[in-house]
């Protein structure tokens, strides 16, 4: 609902609660969800803080899931500040995690994250090998936001290096699954 003061304010107190009874997954988990809510309001270094506390909880209970999910939003967010070789290390940590704990999602996300920095960077077909590579795992796990995602950035990129004509089909098939995972939303 984009209400992302209000969820932050759940967050915390999810945090608070899970501090007084010592949780350590609660702890991971609300430390992530915050650092989400501050990256969805553009507070990206509030978000690092969050996700490198959640990363080093995460690490401390041997939770790999966690670390890898936190090495993501930590490649995320640095990507988001311009800091695309920080981005790029950390994707690539998460990428090492999913992929030695089997994490499907998690890797396909990582290699999204991977070439999104590689775009950012102008290294453009670089980026569209870890797109491709987010493409495969997405249809592999029935991923149709994945797989749209990865379609239209792989359009970006191909945009750059002027093949307009493969980037007008990965617009079209980016548009033809967002657009069925909208209609399949729908009541």
């Amino acid at each position: 609902m984009r209400q992302y003061r209000r969820a932050i304010e759940f967050h915390q107190q999810s945090l608070e609660i899970s501090q007084e009874i010592s949780d350590r997954q609660g702890i991971t988990n609300s430390l992530g969800n915050l650092g989400n809510a501050h990256y969805l309001l553009s507070q990206y270094q509030q978000a690092i803080d969050f996700y490198q506390q959640s990363l080093e909880v995460s690490q401390e209970i041997g939770d790999r899931n966690s670390e890898a999910i936190s090495f993501s939003s930590l490649g995320n967010a640095y990507n988001s500040l311009g800091q695309y070789q920080q981005a790029i290390d950390f994707s690539q940590q998460s990428l090492e995690i999913a992929r030695e704990i089997g994490d499907r999602n998690v890797e396909a996300i990582s290699l999204g994250s991977l070439g999104s920095a590689y775009r950012s960077l102008g290294q453009y077909q670089h980026a569209i090998d870890f797109y491709q590579q987010q493409l495969e795992i997405a249809h592999e796990i029935g991923d149709r936001r994945g797989k749209a995602s990865s379609q239209f950035h792989t359009g970006l990129a191909l945009l750059k290096i002027n093949q307009e004509e493969e980037a007008r089909t990965a617009f079209k098939e980016a548009r033809q699954l967002f657009a069925s995972q909208w209609t399949s939303l729908r009541w």
